[in-house]
């Protein structure tokens, strides 16, 4: 993977624990969860302990989610040079029978939304990942509740591959019964990658 990541909008860093707060802070707001409230972060240890998840990504595989900051100053009104705008990026994961596959994510603060960020910060997770490893297919699960981050998927370079039921839980965290759940992919999966997507609920 290429040194530095950075777009010229955007800067992107490891997590580290100092990052926590402002991670929190964003991922406890409930617009970010409009899609499936019931999902909505409540305790700071959720982020701490999913901080903790990119930082192992990091150390084993190269790879795994940023902390996004914004790289430019004064083109965006109520943005600061500086300022965290989120996380995202891609996240590599094994199914119990080995295969791997990189998760596509991202989550941003909703005062930065509307500026193309979420796109920008995609399109860059998935050359990152064809540069570590281009073997392993890149893939973003998402609820037709979202059509943003579908949109993103899109942009990013991927596929629909699979749309389907969700499970009852999700089904109930969402409060709507007319929902569905989108697999997409940068390439034709494994059926065994896909079987195991779709049992994920």
């Amino acid at each position: 993977m290429t040194d530095d990541p950075r777009t010229p909008r955007l800067g992107f860093d490891p997590p580290v624990p100092g990052d926590l707060n402002a991670v929190f802070a964003i991922a406890s707001d409930p617009r970010t969860w409009a899609h499936i409230p019931g999902e909505l972060i409540t305790d700071p240890a959720q982020i701490e302990a999913t901080l903790a998840m990119f930082g192992s990504g990091w150390q084993e595989n190269g790879l795994s989610h940023w902390v996004v900051r914004l790289a430019s100053d004064g083109q965006y009104p109520g943005l600061k040079q500086g300022q965290v705008l989120g996380t995202g990026g891609v996240h590599l994961f094994e199914t119990p029978s080995g295969s791997r596959f990189w998760n596509l994510g991202y989550r941003l603060d909703p005062t930065c939304w509307g500026q193309g960020f979420a796109t920008e910060l995609a399109q860059r997770a998935v050359a990152c990942a064809g540069e570590t490893l281009a073997a392993v297919p890149v893939i973003a699960r998402v609820l037709s509740t979202n059509p943003a981050s579908a949109k993103v998927a899109l942009k990013a370079g991927l596929a629909l591959k699979w749309s389907g039921e969700p499970s009852a839980k999700t089904r109930a965290a969402v409060g709507r019964d007319s929902v569905q759940r989108l697999i997409f992919a940068d390439r034709t999966l494994a059926p065994e990658v896909l079987d195991y997507l779709v049992s994920r609920g």
